[in-house]
Order: C-alpha cells, then structure tokens, then sequence
C-alpha cells in the first residue's frame, strides 16, 4: 500500500492510548507487527524505551532507531523493514538536527510518502510539517536547517491553548508570517489529525489555523 498514512497529536494519551489506538489499524495485519521507536527529539536516546515496549507488548515489537549510536545504513534496513515509525516528543530542534546529520531527512520523508505509516506527537508532529519554525522549542543544538519532512501543507504548532495566557504564542505566529506565507495549524493537547494522501481529518479536540493574513479559524480538517 502506497501513500501517506499519518496520525498526529499534541499529546499521547495516558499510558500512549492515543497512539495505541491509531497504530493498531496498520499492526493487525503484519505477520510480524514491529513499531520503529525514534525518540531522537530526546537528550537521551533511550527515552522512555522499556515504558513503550510495555505499552506494545502483546502488539508489536518495538525496535529503537538511534540516530547519534547508530549508522545510518542500519537505520534504512531497519525502517525498511519495520510495519510502523513512531517519533515522541521532546525537543524538535535536536530531532531535527540528529536527523540531518545522519543524513535521514530525505529518506524518511520519501519511505512515509511510499506508504509506511508514521505516528508522531508534540515533535514528531511539528517534525511533519512543511518547517520546524513554530516549534515552542530552544535552539540550543544550533540546528541550522529549518525545513520540516513536509508531509502536510503546514508549519506545526503543539500545546496551544485557545483563550489562555499565551498572548506570546500568537505574536510568534504572526512574527513567523512577516517572512512566510506558509499556514500555522495549532493544535490544542487533545488534538488528533489522520492525514491518509491528501485527506486530512480532525479525529478529536480542537486545532486553529493561521492563514498568514491574521485570520485565525477553526480548523476542521480537509478532504
């Protein structure tokens, strides 16, 4: 099966619900189900791999994909050969980074396009968009290229928050907007877009979308 099939959130659910719930569909017909673990968005490369495993056993098998420890020759076999990719959260800017050095942008964007399904929350979402430029992340790595795996027609934002405190996060949005013409879609912590080929939908929560000109709306998904 070709084209993309993705599933992006703010946040996991507890004990990973969410992402359960969403990676199942693409596991119950593997022979051997196995979920390729990439939490390279964290300082440390193991993050939270035992937890994950306890909340696939009895799913699928999960395999870390470690950037910093691992060759890039080995990770491409073993995205290959995996049924699902997962990417948690943490620093966006860092998973970025580790990703770019190891030379695995392009090839993960590209085998995501050719049909392998990807779950992915906070920045593995914002990892998704079309930029990382509105992560609420630091630079501290001094990740030099901003480009996202630009597998949705957005710049990602996570954890907004409608009608909070965050007067900060809409000047940012509209900071970014004097530069780029790119939409902004925020998603609020109960948030869950299926993006499969160009249809993309809102499975839950509520998301807003920044059209560049000052309009923010409610985002429903598209089709």
């Amino acid at each position: 099966m070709s084209g993309l099939r993705l599933h992006l959130m703010a946040t996991p659910g507890d004990g990973l619900s969410r992402v359960l719930d969403a990676s199942r569909v693409y596991l119950a017909n593997s022979d051997r189900p196995s979920v390729g673990y990439l939490p390279a968005a964290a300082l440390d490369a193991a993050f939270f791999l035992e937890e994950t495993r306890s909340c696939f056993s009895g799913v699928a098998a999960v395999e870390l994909l470690d950037p910093v420890s691992m060759d890039r020759e080995s990770i491409l076999r073993m995205v290959d050969h995996i049924s699902l990719l997962y990417v948690p959260g943490g620093n966006t800017f860092v998973l970025s980074h580790r990703l770019q050095q190891a030379s695995l942008m392009a090839e993960i964007a590209q085998r995501v396009r050719n049909g392998l399904p990807l779950v992915g929350f906070s920045a593995g979402a914002v990892l998704c968009g079309t930029d990382i430029l509105n992560s609420n992340d630091r630079n501290a790595c001094g990740c030099r290229d901003f480009a996202g795996l630009g597998l949705v027609p957005f710049s990602l934002n996570v954890h907004y928050a409608f009608g909070d405190a965050q007067p900060e996060r809409d000047e940012r949005i509209a900071a970014y907007h004097a530069f780029h013409s790119v939409p902004v879609l925020a998603l609020e912590d109960d948030a869950h877009l299926r993006v499969e080929d160009a249809r993309i939908d809102l499975v839950e929560g509520a998301a807003w979308l920044f059209d560049g000109t000052g309009t923010r709306t409610t985002y429903r998904g598209t089709s």
